[in-house]
């Protein structure tokens, strides 16, 4: 069986917690319960919370590059998605 490395490791935790993500948006659907809610809620901000210190992990360790967008790039790109 071959080991995880750091990378994979990480990308199953990004796995699991979009899985997380996903299923508390589910939850918040259909939860008509104000405490119910209040709890997904929690859960929701947390978890978003770990999942921007894995991605910084990944980044910082050069597992998960991202490419800088331009001011001009980054305004076409929301035109594009804003148009009716």
């Amino acid at each position: 069986m071959k080991a995880l490395n750091d990378k994979l490791m990480m990308q199953d935790v990004l796995a699991h917690l979009r899985d997380l993500m996903n299923a508390s948006g589910m939850a918040i659907q259909h939860s008509n319960c104000k405490n119910m809610r209040a709890v997904v809620t929690k859960t929701n901000e947390r978890t978003t919370a770990h999942q921007f210190e894995v991605f910084k992990y990944m980044n910082d360790n050069n597992m998960y590059p991202i490419k800088n967008v331009t001011d001009t790039e980054l305004r076409e790109a929301i035109a594009m998605h804003s148009k009716p």
